[in-house]
């Protein structure tokens, strides 16, 4: 039954993925990930090998997203036999069923091109060995080589975590609480195999580390300002960001994961199963949940690898409740139509914008689904075709974001370049120094029309307007981009946007707070 489960979510997966245009975030990792590098300035690097490894089979669009989408399915049967291993193959169900039923990890985490996706299978990886380990089933290997070769895998599953995002410190931490909190534990720290463990763990990240003190230690400055004290206290923002966390998940799973992780509180270290769920849990969750207290507001899918680890303990909580009631059953069919409900209405709004057409005053900021339209329609238009014809010619966006929609567009063909003092990935991609003297195609939102169009004016000996591109969804003009040709690119300007002076400029913000 379970296979069944995984296979039914796969397959609903891939036709969302064929119907969704790419997220800004993917279309940014899609165009780095043709430059293959040790990491980079926004994340660790292995997602983007897994992209690169997989380009000259798949390509660069949404295709793409295949591996991340089996990634997944195997992440649904790690959660499954983690929570086998604790609870049984009864809680186990109910445990795969919560992961597939909630948002962000069915929508988001399973198909789309992220850090996320590997990050929480490498970490359920490691959760399931630990499982093993910690609690044998009759049959499993108990005493010594097969033991020491499981922590020799959990610190090779939890370096590859960090390989994926930095957040994977924190499961560390949760098992460092778990080992300290149990008597079992302490038991394991007098011996020498977590210790190597968290040696292999180590040298797995070692590109990231190499790869910060080659750049100024770029990324973690970067990162770390995101936690550095930004504002005076405002208590209310913890409030914001439980809020952020039950709309992705979705109330009606947040809600019996909060209820499961109270009860695995009030059950304590004497219930070591639920207590280890729990450790692994913790740290992400408060982490995430207190840190806008003081610094930026957390973004709300970073504390979801956390809430991972509460769900055998909910799997276990159902299991209980299905044995006397029918409630745990309606629950779970209602909540796959709600989410099926939600799924279709957010892929449908999405693929033609029909919420914004028919009620325009519906996004008053603008419609957030533009984000998933395709650039695709740039590259066809005269102005484009003539100019990057040229030897030489490149590309210039001035916001990272925009040239990730405009790889996607014209492909590898010609250099992007991002001309601006948040360069990110694409500080790294093409050496300015070579592009001097050569004409480049500018691609301008109305919005930079002035301060940005004049910034970037400075760096050519001249700038001619060619003509604006509109295009949108299903005909609707939604989409403006107005073109223009950068005549002599200047040596004076070929070092905006380095690495080392981005570096430097997140030091001095991160000092200075």
């Amino acid at each position: 039954m379970a296979a069944g489960l995984i296979a039914a979510f796969t397959i609903l997966r891939l036709a969302s993925a064929a119907l969704l245009g790419l997220g800004v975030d993917e279309a940014y990792t899609l165009a780095i990930a043709h430059h293959l590098q040790l990491s980079y300035f926004d994340h660790p690097p292995l997602h983007i090998w897994i992209v690169h490894a997989f380009g000259p089979l798949l390509g660069y669009g949404r295709l793409a997203r295949l591996p991340f989408i089996l990634i997944f399915a195997g992440t649904s049967w790690l959660l499954f036999d983690l929570t086998r291993q604790l609870f049984g193959p009864r809680a186990a169900l109910w445990a795969l069923l919560t992961l597939n039923l909630s948002g962000f990890f069915t929508a988001a985490a399973s198909s789309w091109v992220l850090p996320d996706g590997p990050l929480i299978f490498c970490l359920l990886a490691a959760g399931r060995d630990l499982a093993h380990l910690l609690f044998p089933a009759q049959g499993d290997d108990q005493l010594g080589a097969p033991r020491t070769w499981t922590w020799l895998r959990i610190g090779l599953w939890v370096g590859l975590a960090g390989l994926s995002k930095y957040q994977a410190v924190l499961f560390g931490l949760g098992l460092a609480g778990f080992l300290l909190s149990t008597p079992p534990g302490r038991s394991w720290l007098r011996r020498p195999a977590p210790y190597v463990a968290a040696l292999v763990a180590a040298a797995t990240v070692s590109p990231v580390l190499i790869w910060n003190a080659q750049n100024a230690w770029a990324s973690f400055a970067f990162q770390g300002a995101r936690a550095a004290p930004a504002h005076g206290l405002r208590p209310s923002a913890a409030l914001s960001a439980a809020l952020g966390q039950m709309v992705l998940l979705l109330p009606w799973i947040f809600v019996p994961l909060a209820l499961a992780g109270g009860r695995a509180v009030r059950a304590g270290p004497g219930d070591s199963r639920r207590w280890l769920c729990l450790m692994l849990s913790l740290p992400g969750i408060v982490v995430f949940a207190v840190t806008p207290i003081w610094g930026q507001a957390a973004l709300p899918h970073w504390s979801m690898p956390a809430w991972l680890f509460l769900m055998p303990v909910m799997g276990d909580q159902l299991e209980r409740a299905a044995a006397a009631h029918r409630w745990p059953r309606t629950w779970a069919v209602v909540s796959l139509a709600l989410l099926l409900a939600v799924w279709g209405l957010l892929i449908s709004c999405a693929a033609t914008g029909w919420v914004g057409a028919t009620w325009p005053r519906t996004f008053a900021k603008g419609d957030p689904t533009l984000e998933l339209v395709s650039w695709d329609q740039l590259a066809p238009t005269p102005p484009v075709t003539t100019l990057l014809r040229q030897p030489g010619a490149f590309v210039v966006s001035m916001k990272w974001n925009e040239a990730g929609r405009i790889t996607s567009a014209l492909g590898d063909r010609v250099p992007v370049v991002v001309l601006s003092d948040d360069p990110r990935g694409f500080a790294d991609t093409y050496p300015r120094g070579s592009l001097v003297g050569h004409d480049a195609l500018i691609i301008v939102k109305p919005e930079d029309l002035q301060d940005g169009l004049q910034r970037i004016g400075r760096c050519f000996a001249r700038v001619d307007p060619l003509q604006v591109a509109r295009f949108g969804r299903r005909g609707r003009l939604e989409l403006e981009l107005h073109l223009f040709a950068g005549r002599g690119f200047s040596g004076s300007c070929s070092q905006i946007g380095r690495r080392d002076a981005a570096a430097r400029s997140q030091w001095a913000r991160l000092k200075g707070r």
